[in-house]
């Protein structure tokens, strides 16, 4: 009998295809990402520098890729939600300035953030005091940023409680207060909420510089206060979704017209021509009305599809919607491609962005879901490999 080659030599005759083998996968357009900062760039004074919001694994659309691009962009500052995510961006090469924008607990963990030169985020007086005895204990001065809460109710001190700390702040020269920031709750929805917060903010912001001699830099904008507000725009703004070519709100795009970034792609990879009353899925609740082609996608709500789109979403196939057939499973969905002419095994399905004349959103999934286009894009799983293109 013939001896088998090891593991190892038999997976060497395969041609691997990308860097993976189920064919679903998101292509991120990097030249969209560059095409959409230059527009943000340009609506914003000259002087006003950009904080690229890359938490959340860049919002879904690949973490680690975006903020080496930001980085080439020349941006200093970055944003990330947690220790784990600066940790990943510094050990893959990224110099610019990296700001936690959530908490950090226990307190030991600002020795984490200090090692890998990373800028917490102070909200209380206890965090102040512990991460002034950690710049003694190592002889070394620390940067942060604080946070007031203006009207988020999440993280930041209140402004009634500031001031004190704010003086504290003045005295100390162990730690430095390089940038004080805010967040806004209703900027798309209350101008009136939102500019109470604004006005709320320049206050604390004028008493720091003015009266205390403090120098930071003072950051407001989210993406939708970037578009709306001006006078948000301060030292520096955030833009996060923008950044991506997703609307913050509804008509954005009178204010900036921008590019998606992100495309999610399959191909099919089984296809059967079934009767009138073939039932699909799970439950059964599609049933075929006429004789029909139903396809096989390799993607299902483990990879980010939610099971809500179930008889309601489509997919383009051939430059032509075609409806998602019976319940979404976990990792496999059906799709009717019965009027797509010529349709085979291994045709490209998209399922979010555009295939001929028409286009697929991620708001037009986000509304099917009741949900907003923030969470389609962060839902897509991180196992679903991510190619810049």
């Amino acid at each position: 009998m013939k001896k088998q080659p090891p593991p190892s030599a038999l997976a060497a005759t395969y041609k691997r295809p990308r860097v993976f083998f189920r064919q679903t996968w998101v292509e991120i357009d990097k030249s969209d990402f560059h095409f959409n900062l230059k527009k943000i760039r340009g609506y914003l004074a000259k002087d006003t520098k950009v904080m690229a919001v890359i938490k959340a694994n860049a919002y879904g659309h690949g973490g680690v890729a975006l903020a080496k691009e930001a980085q080439f962009a020349g941006l200093q500052w970055l944003a990330v939600s947690c220790l784990e995510e600066g940790i990943q961006f510094r050990e893959a090469g990224i110099k610019s300035n990296i700001l936690i924008l959530g908490n950090i607990f226990p307190l030991e963990n600002f020795q984490i953030a200090i090692a890998h030169c990373l800028t917490p985020t102070i909200s209380t007086v206890t965090e102040f005091t512990a991460l002034e005895a950690l710049a003694i204990s190592l002889n070394k001065k620390i940067n942060f940023h604080l946070q007031i809460d203006t009207g988020m109710g999440r993280i930041g001190i209140l402004p009634e409680a500031v001031h004190h700390l704010l003086q504290k702040i003045a005295q100390t020269q162990e730690v430095c207060m390089t940038g004080m920031y805010t967040h806004f709750a209703v900027a798309d929805l209350d101008p009136i909420f939102t500019k109470i917060q604004l006005d709320i903010f320049t206050k604390i912001v004028k008493f720091a510089k003015v009266n205390l001699g403090l120098k930071f830099i003072a950051h407001s904008a989210n993406s939708t206060a970037l578009f709306k507000y001006k006078k948000s725009h301060l030292d520096m703004v955030r833009p996060g979704l923008s950044l991506y070519g997703l609307n913050p709100f509804k008509y954005s795009d009178r204010f900036l017209k921008l590019r998606p970034v992100l495309s999610w792609k399959t191909k099919i990879t089984f296809l059967k021509k079934v009767q009138s009353g073939f039932c699909v899925s799970y439950g059964r609740t599609f049933v075929t009305k006429k004789t029909s082609v139903i396809a096989t996608i390799p993607v299902g709500y483990a990879d980010g599809l939610n099971r809500l789109l179930s008889n309601r979403g489509d997919v383009l196939v051939g430059g032509k919607r075609c409806p998602i057939a019976g319940r979404i499973t976990m990792d496999m969905t059906m799709i009717d491609v019965t009027d797509v002419k010529g349709v085979s095994l291994g045709d490209e399905v998209v399922i979010i962005g555009t295939q001929g004349t028409e286009q697929i959103k991620t708001d037009e999934l986000a509304k099917l879901q009741d949900t907003i286009n923030y969470e389609v894009a962060c839902s897509i799983s991180p196992h679903v490999p991510r190619i810049v293109v």
